[in-house]
């Protein structure tokens, strides 16, 4: 199992390299799902694969963002300037992109982006057609599925194992969209997730705080049961962190893998907002109601000393802690400030330190960053070993020796002298083989005889010797594709003159009626399907973007019993029968992408290539009632009426789905 680690920028990919990443991925600007970091471009991302190159580890390009028909042909010219650098794999979502590339460049390797929402078989298999070698399954996979897709596919699988949970269910979150203009599925998502909600029902406020701030996923000890389960790679989220949280995370994965334990204490201090293993545990339990990174618990404060300038604070703690750390205080009302410790000093049974800021006797604190750990981690790097063999004799060129990937190279220096004075030694060879930031050559000494060579040209034939392994192990990564042209501007055949229909009771009131049920049942299905005739109408069933392998049974039993016309809005759904409609939830942004559904018509949830549809703004594959209202399965307290409202007075409506589990939904 490898370890895939997040690259936001260049300090983050040395730091991710250095401490045991196999791989890393990375993003261009406006081109990825997180443009809004200082990321890498396409002029500086050759030193990226180069430097990552050099040490065994592959670089993942994300390109996994949704693209317009103008803007594909650009995403086509990017990707493969990208490919032509080295770059090992490209994560993408747009399926016109995946298209274009796959047929015309069957050798570049393509990874599913999780934005795409695969979490069963049947959507891999919708899915593979497209050259996709592997896919990022969504973070709401169960197990079990795993297993399925790793057993009945001929794909590599990855799956995030730490990092920011996002709440809604991966690429069907339109929250953003709908009300900043600022799609998450374009690499814009303005996180309205983390902003304070109240769960309201029938007026009456049942609860507030942060009620879709989801934990951070830590799968640091289920390791064994993803590998068991043929997960090839885990993903550890997070190109929008700091470099420090690279590094102390890919460190402690990297122990799990070496047969070691983590250290749990080192990933609460690299980012830690509570911790949940997502969906492997029923229905998930990931709600935190905690935004930012608290840390870890440290101590109480025990005495204050106010003075003129400055506070003296004395507080109990065991842990040693280092000067210039960072602090979180929270009273019995919550997080009450940050401070930095630049004087800290231990003393018995704690530590003093000295603040401008106003503490109170009884005030947790909260360690945030450790000074000392964040030196170690950043401050650490290795080097790639050479096994080099000197020749240096009278008369003839000095000789360096090496196999690089299987492949001996000489390299020749200047002709040699006899000495007069003082010959060559093998210490000044190691020396001056010494000096370099990338390399550390052991040498070895073939023949070495009395020969004299002036410092600098000793110099200049190490710089030569290291230039040429440097561009032996870079450039047989070069290639030299040209890009292809994007045909764009297909025709699309948008569905219209259709309204959606929750209940049987509701109006009719378009040509073509989308019966959406809380749960499918065959009596109701075919009540609609004759309701329609009656009115002469269209009738189409929309299906859930979430389904597990006997939901999909049940769908196509009742499919096929009632023989009415399906929208599809998950790639799952395309194998079903009789799907006539592709749905919302799978984001067809360009007409290349549309033209893959070949006689059938396109609603879309983002207006790219068509008017958008509105669709349900988030997908929760948590339950709100078992997390904010002690709910049980036995004893559901779901019903009609919740809402979750912001503190600006925007109200979303709860609705569900139930299938095998509850899907939720947030609706307008």
């Amino acid at each position: 199992m490898k370890i895939l680690a997040p690259a936001g920028n260049f300090e983050s990919l040395k730091v991710a390299v250095y401490h045991g990443a196999d791989e890393v991925y990375l993003g261009i600007n406006d081109f990825n799902a997180r443009n809004n970091i200082d990321g890498f471009t396409i002029e500086n991302l050759i030193d990226a694969v180069d430097f990552a190159h050099l040490f065994g580890v592959k670089v993942h390009l994300a390109i996994n963002i949704l693209f317009s028909d103008s803007e594909l042909q650009s995403a086509v010219d990017t990707l493969i300037k990208a490919y032509n650098l080295g770059v090992d794999a490209f994560i993408v979502q747009d399926l016109g992109l995946a298209k274009i590339i796959s047929e015309n460049y069957p050798e570049i390797e393509l990874h599913a982006s999780t934005q795409m929402g695969l979490h069963n078989l049947e959507g891999v298999k919708a899915v593979e057609k497209y050259g996709f070698s592997r896919v990022v399954l969504a973070r709401e996979t169960p197990l079990n599925e795993i297993e399925r897709i790793k057993k009945n596919s001929n794909v590599e699988i990855e799956y995030f194992a730490q990092g920011a949970l996002c709440v809604s269910f991966s690429g069907n979150c339109y929250m953003s969209s709908y009300y900043q203009n600022a799609s998450g599925n374009r690499g814009k998502c303005k996180q309205l997730c983390r902003l304070p909600y109240s769960l309201v029902k029938g007026g009456k406020t049942l609860k507030k705080g942060y009620l879709l701030s989801a934990k951070e996923f830590n799968l640091s000890d289920r390791l064994n049961q993803l590998k068991k389960a043929g997960v090839n790679a885990i993903k550890i989220e997070g190109r929008a962190r700091r470099p420090y949280y690279v590094g102390a995370v890919t460190a402690e994965y990297r122990k799990v893998l070496d047969g070691k334990n983590p250290n749990q204490e080192n990933l609460k201090l690299a980012f830690n907002r509570g911790y949940t293993a997502g969906y492997f545990d029923g229905n998930g339990k990931i709600i935190s109601e905690i935004q930012n990174h608290v840390g870890i618990f440290i101590g109480n404060v025990k005495k204050v000393v106010k003075g003129k300038n400055f506070n003296q604070v004395y507080f109990s703690s065991n842990r040693e802690l280092s000067p210039k750390s960072t602090f979180k205080v929270f009273d019995g009302k919550g997080e009450k400030l940050t401070l930095t410790a630049f004087d800290l000093k231990k003393i018995d049974n704690g530590y003093q330190l000295t603040t401008t800021h106003e503490l109170s006797v009884g005030d947790k604190l909260n360690l945030i960053i450790d000074a000392k750990r964040e030196n170690e981690i950043l401050t650490y790097t290795r080097k790639r070993n050479l096994e080099i063999s000197i020749f240096a004799v009278e008369n003839q060129k000095v000789k360096a020796t090496l196999n690089v990937d299987g492949e001996k190279i000489e390299i020749f220096g200047d002709l040699l002298s006899p000495a007069k004075n003082q010959p060559l030694t093998e210490q000044d060879f190691k020396q001056t083989f010494a000096k370099s930031e990338l390399f550390f050559a052991h040498l070895t000494f073939e023949k070495l005889g009395n020969v004299f060579m002036a410092k600098s040209a000793l110099n200049a034939f190490r710089r030569k010797v290291f230039d040429k392994i440097y561009c032996a192990l870079t450039e047989k990564y070069r290639k030299n594709l040209t890009p292809v042209k994007a045909l764009t501007n297909l025709k699309v055949d948008a569905f219209s003159d259709f309204n959606f229909v929750y209940e049987l009771d509701q109006e009719f009131s378009a040509k073509n009626v989308i019966y959406s049920p809380e749960q499918y049942n065959l009596k109701n299905l075919l009540e609609f399907i004759d309701k329609c005739k009656k009115l002469n109408k269209c009738a189409y069933l929309d299906t859930p973007n979430f389904a597990l392998k006997e939901d999909i049974l049940l769908l196509q039993d009742v499919i096929t019993k009632s023989g009415i016309s399906v929208v599809a809005n998950n790639y799952y759904a395309l194998l079903l029968p009789n799907v006539k409609v592709i749905g919302g939830g799978l984001n067809v942004y360009n007409s290349v992408s549309a033209s893959e559904y070949s006689g059938k018509k396109i609603i879309s949830a983002e207006s790219g290539v068509i008017e958008k549809t509105p669709f349900p703004v988030m997908t929760l594959r948590h339950c709100p009632l078992k997390a904010h209202l002690n709910s049980t399965c036995d004893k559901c307290l779901y019903q009609d009426g919740f809402s979750y409202v912001l503190e600006s007075g925007k109200s979303y409506k709860l609705k569900r789905k139930k299938l095998s589990t509850c899907t939720f939904y947030l609706v307008d």
